[in-house]
Formats: structure tokens, sequence, C-alpha cells
């Protein structure tokens, strides 16, 4: 990841504009968390697994937002090196193969980051799905795509060219061979993240295809899980925009848009749990809050209308063969014997039997 880190042409970003955005964004998407689970604590007394998973996704991306800090003003320093604004001294290359291996751990740190996002809402919709055989079915098929593609980007990194040592960055990773495998890796697991998206985005989407709601309701609620599209596009252009295969991607850029993508991701997911928050919170109001809701009652109980509409339905009118199969298959009657004795006039006792059904 080195051979045009010096070159002052590839300043797409600046260092002011950089550090405003990441700390706007990384408190913003901390105001979110902050209040999503403050409203599971008093709807629900309670947080869920969903929301730990995302609460450790902003962890891990404040932790590179502050490595970014510390660390991130050498690379605009090579930038001013090379343009001749500031002069080179004896302690910025061991400043800058500080700055180079520091590239893997972040990188880590935002795959760790978004992929927790992401298991976030495959943990939100595994409660919605677990009942449904094919919807379930397709969750571990998603969460098994999805696990693998976290392994392969972790996997793929350009390890040597960040923490080989100056010399290996230098005098090798300034070959075409190593560029071009970098930017395979980063276009190749921008697809996965994109892939992955869509199939986690499938899920509520099949599960409200299946609900009967009002179309006003499943028109809002895939319109909230599909804000998820937006990750997508930021994953799309921090890949794509101003990039060749021949020539390597700009640092500043790739980390930039890396942490636009993370925290708008935690935005989306708070936005579209609490979505889910309000409906169950309107259905405890009209209740009168005499029982205790997971955050998914409200659709599991969509489905089990949708379910028990079907059936009575079903019942109205049967056919020859539903009349096979009619509830009344499935009840037992109990037959119960009670023998008594009648004495003749004669004197003689003669059994008599009387029977009951339950």
């Amino acid at each position: 990841m080195a051979t045009d880190l010096l070159d002052a042409e590839d300043i797409k970003v600046s260092q002011n504009a950089f550090v405003i955005v990441l700390w706007v964004l990384t408190g913003t998407s901390f105001l979110f968390l902050t209040f999503r689970i403050h409203v599971q604590l008093r709807s629900f007394r309670r947080l869920f697994i969903d929301d730990f998973i995302v609460s450790f996704a902003w962890v891990v991306i404040l932790s590179a937002a502050i490595l970014w800090q510390v660390e991130g003003k050498v690379l605009y320093e090579s930038y001013a090196v090379s343009a001749g604004t500031t002069p080179l001294t004896a302690t910025f290359l061991p400043r800058f193969n500080k700055l180079m291996r520091c590239l893997a751990p972040l990188e880590i740190l935002f795959y760790s980051a978004l992929w927790s996002v992401k298991f976030s809402f495959m943990t939100f919709f595994y409660r919605l799905s677990s009942k449904i055989k094919y919807l379930r079915n397709w969750w571990y098929i998603v969460l098994f795509a999805t696990i693998s593609v976290y392994i392969a980007s972790i996997g793929d990194i350009e390890y040597k060219c960040s923490l080989g040592g100056i010399d290996f960055i230098i005098n090798q990773c300034s070959k075409f061979k190593h560029i071009h495998y970098e930017n395979r890796s980063f276009w190749a697991n921008a697809v996965g993240d994109v892939v992955t998206d869509l199939m986690i985005l499938s899920i509520p989407i099949l599960l409200l295809w299946s609900t009967r709601i009002s179309s006003r309701k499943k028109i809002i609620l895939i319109s909230i899980f599909s804000a998820t599209t937006l990750i997508m596009v930021i994953a799309i252009i921090r890949v794509v925009v101003g990039t060749t295969y021949d020539r390597e991607m700009n640092i500043a850029w790739l980390c930039f848009w890396s942490f636009v993508e993370v925290n708008t991701a935690i935005i989306i997911s708070c936005v579209a749990s609490l979505r889910q928050l309000l409906i169950t919170s309107q259905s405890r109001a009209e209740s009168g809050g005499a029982t205790y809701q997971t955050p998914y009652a409200p659709m599991l109980q969509n489905l089990k209308n949708s379910t028990v509409r079907h059936i009575g339905s079903s019942l109205q009118s049967p056919t020859s063969d539903q009349m096979m199969m009619s509830p009344l298959s499935t009840v037992h009657v109990r037959h119960d014997w009670d023998v008594t004795f009648k004495v003749t006039e004669q004197g003689e006792r003669v059994p008599r039997l009387e029977t009951s059904f339950d």
C-alpha cells in the first residue's frame, strides 16, 4: 500500500475535512446507539443480543478512529514531503513505517465493525424467521455466506505491505503484482460486502411478503430496511471512484469512506430497530401494557393471525380432501362406562351399563 503514497496529487480528502467528518459521524452514531439502548431499557427493561453486537461494532470503530487520529497525520505529512512544502527529516521514515504497520490492523477493525453490524441484523431477524421453516433455512444460508465473506476479507489483506518493514514496502509493494493483488482484493471484498447486504435484506422482505399487514405498513417497513442500500452505495464508492487497476488505491480515500460506511451502518441498524420498537410500544399501549412483549412480537402476531385466518377460510369451504384432514381427526373421544346393578321383582341382580362422552 505504498506505491503512490507520497504522491501529492493523490490527496482527495483534506486532513481537516477527514477529522471533522470522522468525529461528527462517530458522535452521531453514538447518539443513535444511546437512544436505541435507552428505548430498549425503558420499553423492555433489558437489552437483546443484537443490541450488544451493534454496541461492540461502535466500540471497534471508535478504536479505529482513535488509531487514525494518532497515526493518520503522518499520511498527510508524506504528501507535504512529496510536494516539497515540508523537509524530509531523519524521523520521518520511522514514523512512516509505524503508519504502514497500522494499516492492516485498521482494515481488520473496519471489517470487524462492519460485519458486527451485519450480524446484529442477522440476530434481529432470526427471531422473526425462526418459526417459518423456509425462512429459517434461508437464514442459515445467509449466515454461512456472511461469515465466509468476513473470513475471506480478513484473510486476503496484503499483510506484507503493511507489516513487512519499510524496505519491503518501498522495494516490493511498488510492483504491479502487489498493486493488482490489492486492487483485486478490495474489489472482491466490496462485492462480498454488497452481496451479503442484499442477502440479509432479503430476509425481512420475504418475511413481510408472507405477513398479512396493510400495504402501507409493508411499504414503510421495507423502506426502512431498504435504507441498507445506502451502505451498499458507500461500499461501491469506497473502492470504485477514482481508482484504476494499475494504480494503488488512495489510502486516505479508502479509510475515509470506510469510516463513513461503518458509522452509517450503525445509524441505519438503530433506525430499523427503533421502528420495530415503536410498533411494539403501540401494541403494548393498546393492550394496556399488561403483558410483556419482545420487539418481535407484533410481527410474529401478524404471522400468527395470518395463519389463523388461512385455517379459518379453509374450514369454511372444505373440499373432499380437506374433509379427510378435518380438525376432527385430531379430536379424541373418551368413553366412560359405569356398571350398576338393578334388582328385579324376583330378587335377581341385573347389570346395567351407563356411558358418558367427554
